[in-house]
């Protein structure tokens, strides 16, 4: 077994670990980058399925037993109502955990949300440990890559990266680590006609939830740095603090 294949084996049971192989258990306990991606991916699953929890009927599991050993036609009228009620739970499931506030602008909105799946674990990134290799791999993506980075920014560790588009631009995460146990992901927009833009080389810091973010210009590229780490070690990147 593989460390994808063990992935996607825990992440099939993470609400029933016990249900995984002792192979994929052992190679998550030996593992840390495996290890660390499972804990997100827990926390993130046991928080929507309080959601699911809070939204579901009292009795619907009854009505589901009663119902299922009526004739198959007459099924179809308490299906619909399940699935209604599974896509409402998961609507305010994601709710629970959007990011974005009323007043940012469209692609900030877009950026942080995108960032909140990868931080857990939704969304899927390409593991790395190198930032020029990661530079390499999304030029010949054709993948918005940072032409420069201020203060401390490019001397993180580097953790992995992901192209995606943001407000119909082109776009890339970068996962770096910020401190101990804590991620930065920076956002790389190709801003070229994007409205409502930063200043150029001067970050704007803003808290949003659980996120702290500094977001700035260079050149015609945008930038969105986020972290659940605190506002100071955020500042401290660009020499504020």
């Amino acid at each position: 077994m593989n460390r994808e294949e063990a992935r996607l084996e825990l992440d099939a049971t993470t609400l029933r670990p016990q249900d995984a192989s002792p192979e994929a258990r052992a190679m998550a306990g030996s593992d840390p980058e495996l290890a660390a991606w499972l804990e997100k991916r827990t926390a993130f699953d046991e928080q929507v399925a309080e959601a699911f929890a809070a939204t579901i009927p009292a009795g619907l599991r009854e009505d589901i037993l009663k119902n299922a050993r009526r004739p198959a036609r007459p099924r179809v009228r308490w299906v619909l109502p399940v699935v209604a009620a599974a896509a409402a739970a998961v609507a305010v499931g994601w709710t629970l955990f959007w990011p974005a506030t009323s007043d940012m602008p469209a692609w900030q909105a877009e950026s942080l949300a995108a960032v909140t799946k990868v931080e857990y674990g939704v969304s899927s990134v390409h593991p790395a440990h190198d930032l020029e290799s990661i530079k390499k791999m999304l030029v010949a993506d054709q993948s918005p890559t940072p032409a420069h980075l201020p203060g401390s920014v490019e001397a993180m560790p580097v953790r992995a990266c992901k192209c995606i588009q943001v407000a119909g631009h082109a776009a890339s995460i970068i996962c770096f680590e910020i401190a101990p146990g804590k991620e930065a992901h920076l956002v790389v927009v190709d801003s070229t006609g994007l409205p409502d833009v930063p200043p150029q080389l001067q970050p704007q810091f803003k808290a949003c939830k659980k996120w702290n973010t500094a977001s700035w210009s260079d050149g015609n590229q945008t930038f969105l740095l986020a972290t659940t780490a605190d506002v100071s070690v955020l500042k401290k990147l660009f020499g504020l603090v």
